[in-house]
């Protein structure tokens, strides 16, 4: 008892360190720059790369062992992986840290919309009004930006668009994070974000090659703290927490990351943000307690 007690304990600490570490995502990115785009390959190339060492401990056998169906599924689920990235960070170039942070992490209201759409997954009465909430919440803090700052129209936007990538994302992976282990599943859904990426990069004819040391060692952070501290501590907490828990902390993250570049970049989040975000975060934090009461009526 004490032996899961404490796992527990230190579960709820890998979070806090977790939604710390994720919540410099946008900061970092602020302070780069980079065009987006390569912004995102490069993070995700060197996140790819962290990845390596646990892989060749068993020496690539359960990447070797996988069907080619599964691997050709976790193939489209990095390609969703890196449109996300692609349209996220060009958001947060785009308009407030806050607002690009908040939008990209409603994916737990754009998944319960698809699941529900696509699959015909039942919503509880408190999923639902969480969800319209939600909803609420981002129509008022997409017209307080269009009428205080329509500049900021567009960067929402792209930030709405990543996180309706970032649902289907975590709608592919629901299946395979229960038989992959999380270093073959990072390390092939990272390698084919990171080639996605690539591929647009050079179609495009960006600017890649000649970086200064100062990008590629903020871009080796980015992958170091937000993707491997930060979702790496996620998703080994989620062994010993439920998922509505990983679900609630996520809010932390655009609250986080506004108070930061506050801090950092003086960015105060404007009246629409404010209002809506608050609106958008009580909806995430109903969609996220429907998860509780729905399992709990699964039967067993």
């Amino acid at each position: 008892m004490n032996s899961e007690n404490d796992n527990r304990r230190m579960a709820y600490f890998a979070l806090v360190i977790g939604i710390f570490a994720i919540s410099t995502s946008a900061i970092l990115i602020r302070w780069s720059s980079s065009e987006p785009l390569v912004i995102g390959s490069y993070r995700q190339t060197f996140a790819t790369f962290l990845f390596l060492p646990f892989l060749l401990k068993d020496k690539f056998q359960e990447l070797l062992n996988l069907s080619s169906r599964d691997f050709f599924e976790l193939v489209i689920i990095g390609i969703l992986l890196g449109a996300h990235f692609g349209f996220w960070i060009s958001s947060v170039k785009a308009t407030s840290v806050a607002a690009s942070v908040l939008l990209g992490t409603c994916h737990i209201v754009y998944v319960s919309i698809i699941g529900w759409v696509v699959f015909g997954e039942k919503l509880n009465s408190r999923g639902i009004i969480g969800t319209v909430i939600a909803l609420a919440g981002i129509i008022i803090l997409f017209w307080g930006d269009l009428v205080v700052d329509p500049g900021n129209f567009k960067g929402n936007f792209l930030a709405f668009i990543s996180g309706i990538l970032a649902g289907l994302y975590y709608l592919g992976g629901r299946k395979h994070r229960k038989n992959i282990s999380l270093p073959t599943y990072a390390f092939v859904v990272y390698l084919s974000s990171a080639i996605t990426m690539w591929f647009v990069v050079i179609i495009q004819g960006l600017e890649y090659r000649s970086m200064p040391n100062s990008e590629l060692q903020l871009f080796f952070l980015m992958a170091l703290v937000p993707t491997l501290l930060g979702h790496t501590m996620q998703n080994w907490a989620l062994a010993f927490l439920p998922a509505y828990v990983i679900s609630i902390t996520l809010l932390a993250e655009p609250v986080g990351s506004g108070l930061l570049a506050w801090y950092i970049f003086n960015e105060v989040p404007s009246l629409g943000v404010l209002v809506g975000g608050l609106i958008v975060l009580v909806g995430v934090y109903s969609v996220a307690l429907s998860e509780k009461e729905s399992n709990s009526e699964d039967p067993v």
